[in-house]
């Protein structure tokens, strides 16, 4: 017994002193084989795999002559099934012993005697309170059974390997930090320091002073060389920070402040520090670290900078934008907003913004609000009245967009609000007058087409009764009845155009598109209108061949048409045939009218579609100016464009494109 105390003493302190863990678990079982004459020692290892514990046969020491089995791959990841009711026993930190023989395990039994086992002791290894392995001794030659105080005494061997393996496991574990901490600091390029306090000694890190352009021998380690490079402005607050903390007045130390580099300037550094203090609670010693924050304090004074400029900006809008919390309250309005109702600013936050609005409208407000949460468009644009302090309204256009968000708290609404109230009430105003002007307009159309009717009712009267009564008579009266009856049917188209004219700014022409055929409308309109022109010309037509339908009112592209196949006519009288040309291309259809006349001025050819503008080279041809201006307008209303080209004395081509139905 007592060489095997001697045995176990030599194994613990090669546990001690052997560096490497495997090799010192290799000595400890050669050392207990030899102390327990047995066969073979071996260690057991159990790894978790797929959230099984599985057994590697890791360690072995065998007496000369026994069969080496470390290597063999029938003793690596096995299953503790194969040793029933083994794992149970050792996991609880109990031994187990005894002759292979006596086992009631037949499983066990078997493979133990396959290999030849007769006595067998598996102890168990725990490594920081794990359940990490087992040790095993095998006897394949005598049947001596185990001796408690033996197994106690190796029990507690086992033991010992699994303190030194948490002493390795925590050895590890603290490398891994250390080694973590070393290069946090040097990936977060922090300087760090330290200072003992009593004795006046510090120590600056070789980052600490890379940062202020140093090597570590050209800068003195004291307090008082670290003061003086501290910024004349900084210093007082640095030292009554430092101060504050070493009295307890604040529990911990950071500072932001300027100190000079090498090469004369400033750099902004974030300093933090922590004490250690004696029982009186007086700091001895202190550690911390300095944060170069020179580029974060340039992009804070670009950002103040901005935010300034962000101020002065919306602050200097001609409109009020605000901010509204779930609960409809102001939470921010521009300086514009006392400009615009009078209110000051601060006297309105956190009111509902609905009480700033006549008491009519603060119900369609609020209805307006709560319909933003049930729209994918999230936003609203509404005319209301808003209050003027001391009485009186203004027309607002009020726009209010939606922030959704998840909770209550980041939910808001912003919006702005224009003052819109001179241009509503001028608009109010023109609505009138429009309707006054269309009034008029038509009143007096019916007024002159009245008399105009009775003078044509008249000469047809004078020229039946001239007939009558003298032949030589009538035909001077005829003469003269023709030219008053050309003069009639042009005052006629003139009033006709003004009060078309009058309803399409009134908005009251009344129009009804419907499917056309493009190509049998426009022959249509020339087999009418165009058959026979006095000077024998006609209209030569183009078309391109295709099934193709336009949107149209008849009524009013007739009108279009026949305006500008006439002027086509009327001012190329002389000249050879105009051309109509009928084609399709990107969903529209493309009608041009092209003569050879007298052309237009280039200077007036945007002119030309005002209302009674005349081309300075018309004045000898009837007209009144206002038929490409209607022709203009009432290509607008069939979502249709009119366009014109022209060069004097060489002729005239008008464009019109409109949408084709699909």
């Amino acid at each position: 017994m007592l060489h095997l105390l001697n045995s176990i003493s030599r194994a613990n302190s090669a546990l001690l002193s052997e560096g490497d863990i495997d090799k010192a678990i290799n000595e400890v079982i050669a050392i207990l084989g030899y102390a327990t004459q047995v066969d073979r020692v071996y260690v057991f290892t159990n790894k978790n795999i797929s959230n099984e514990v599985r057994l590697f046969y890791t360690h072995e020491w065998c007496r000369e002559g026994i069969e080496v089995q470390i290597g063999n791959p029938e003793l690596s990841n096995l299953s503790y099934d194969l040793f029933p009711t083994l794992y149970d026993t050792l996991s609880q930190d109990k031994f187990t012993y005894g002759l292979v023989e006596e086992s009631t395990n037949p499983i066990f039994k078997e493979i133990m005697e396959s290999q030849g086992i007769l006595t067998y002791l598996f102890t168990p290894i725990f490594c920081d309170g794990e359940y990490w392995g087992w040790m095993g001794y095998d006897n394949c030659t005598t049947k001596d059974k185990w001796e408690p105080e033996v197994v106690q005494s190796l029990y507690t061997v086992a033991r010992n390997i699994g303190i030194r393996l948490s002493r390795e496991k925590a050895t590890i574990e603290q490398n891994k930090l250390l080694e973590r901490f070393e290069m946090t600091i040097k990936a977060s390029q922090q300087g760090m320091w330290e200072w003992d306090i009593a004795n006046n000694k510090l120590n600056y890190s070789p980052i600490f002073m890379e940062m202020l352009g140093y090597e570590p021998n050209e800068f003195e380690h004291t307090y008082e060389n670290w003061k003086i490079r501290v910024h004349p402005d900084d210093v007082q607050h640095t030292e009554k920070t430092l101060q504050e903390y070493f009295t307890n007045a604040t529990e911990t130390y950071q500072n932001e402040f300027r100190i000079q580099h090498k090469s004369g300037h400033y750099i902004w550094i974030n300093g933090f520090g922590i004490a250690k203090r004696d029982e009186t609670g007086k700091p001895i010693y202190m550690v911390g670290t300095h944060v170069d924050i020179t580029p974060l304090k340039k992009q804070q004074e670009i950002l103040e900078e901005q935010k300034n400029e962000f101020d002065r900006l919306i602050n200097n809008l001609g409109e009020a934008v605000f901010r509204l919390n779930s609960y409809n309250q102001i939470t921010f309005m521009n300086s514009y907003w006392k400009e615009l109702t009078g209110f000051k600013v601060s006297d309105c936050l956190m009111e509902a913004i609905t009480t700033f609005f006549e008491r009519t409208e603060s119900d369609y407000i609020y209805e307006q609000i709560e319909s933003l949460k049930d729209s994918d468009k999230g936003r609203t644009t509404i005319e209301v009245k808003l209050k003027q302090k001391g009485n009186g309204w203004r027309w607002v256009e009020l726009t209010l967009r939606e922030n959704k968000a998840a909770s209550v708290k980041d939910y808001f609404i912003a919006g702005s609000i224009i003052d819109i109230h001179d241009k509503k009430i001028a608009l109010e105003k023109e609505k009138e007058l429009a309707e006054l002007k269309a009034g008029f307009v038509s009143l007096t159309s019916h007024q002159f087409r009245t008399p105009l009717t009775v003078i044509f009712s008249n000469i047809e009267v004078i020229e039946l009764t001239a007939k009558k009564l003298n032949i030589a008579l009538s035909n001077t009266i005829k003469e003269s009845a023709e030219m008053i009856k050309d003069q009639i049917d042009r005052m006629t188209q003139l009033m006709d155009n003004i009060l078309l004219v009058g309803r399409y700014d009134a908005k009251q022409l009344a129009y009804n598109l419907q499917p056309i055929n493009l190509s049998d409308f426009i022959r249509s309109i020339i087999k009418t209108y165009f058959q026979k022109e006095a000077d024998g010309r006609i209209l030569i037509i183009k078309e391109e061949i295709a099934e193709k339908e336009v949107a149209a009112d008849e009524l009013l592209f007739m009108h279009v048409l026949t305006n500008i196949i006439s002027n086509a006519f009327k001012y190329s009288k002389g000249c050879p045939n105009p051309q109509l040309s009928i084609s399709y291309k990107d969903n529209l259809a493309i009608i041009i009218v092209e003569d050879y006349g007298i052309g237009i001025p280039e200077d007036e050819i945007e002119k030309v579609f005002h209302s009674f503008y005349r081309a300075s080279n018309t004045i000898t041809y009837q007209g009144s100016g206002l038929g490409l201006s209607v022709a203009k307008q009432f290509m607008e209303l069939h979502g249709g464009k009119i366009s014109l080209t022209s060069t004097i004395n060489k002729g005239t081509t008008v464009t019109l494109c409109l949408p084709t139905i699909a």
